[in-house]
């Protein structure tokens, strides 16, 4: 079961208290760097979330991919799963790559509810970010 973002906290939908995952997806490149940044931003959100399953994914380019990812939340316990993508904006990927990737993958797991939620979009809190590096070059 795939849905867009809302996926509610509590009971999954087997009635089993909900053992919920999280997959921070971004696009994936060639450059190594590039890639381990997730890797990083996994940590830090762990640290500001409390969660402890959490699993970085790839669109494109680089491994792990999304299909990767929802096995290993589902391997570790996860009875749903939430795809946070890591974009900005509700582009191509977020409006049909995305959904396309998880939509295939999770057949696998008829019984595992996944959701994907909005990009990161407008919010002040990047705003603040922007401000913090301007005024880091000032």
């Amino acid at each position: 079961k795939v849905g867009a973002s809302g996926a509610g906290a509590g009971a999954s939908a087997s009635g089993r208290e909900a053992e919920v995952g999280v997959v921070l997806v971004d696009h994936g490149s060639k450059k190594k760097a590039s890639n381990d940044m997730l890797f990083s931003f996994a940590e830090m959100y762990k640290k500001a979330s409390g969660r402890t399953l959490v699993e970085v994914a790839h669109m494109e380019l680089a491994a792990p991919s999304i299909p990767d990812a929802l096995e290993r939340c589902v391997a570790r316990g996860a009875t749903d799963v939430i795809v946070a993508p890591y974009f900005l904006s509700p582009g191509r990927h977020i409006q049909k790559d995305i959904p396309r990737i998880v939509t295939d993958a999770a057949k696998k797991f008829p019984d595992i509810n996944i959701e994907i939620a909005d990009p990161i979009g407008l919010d002040p809190l990047v705003a603040e970010v922007i401000e913090n590096r301007v005024k880091d070059k000032l």
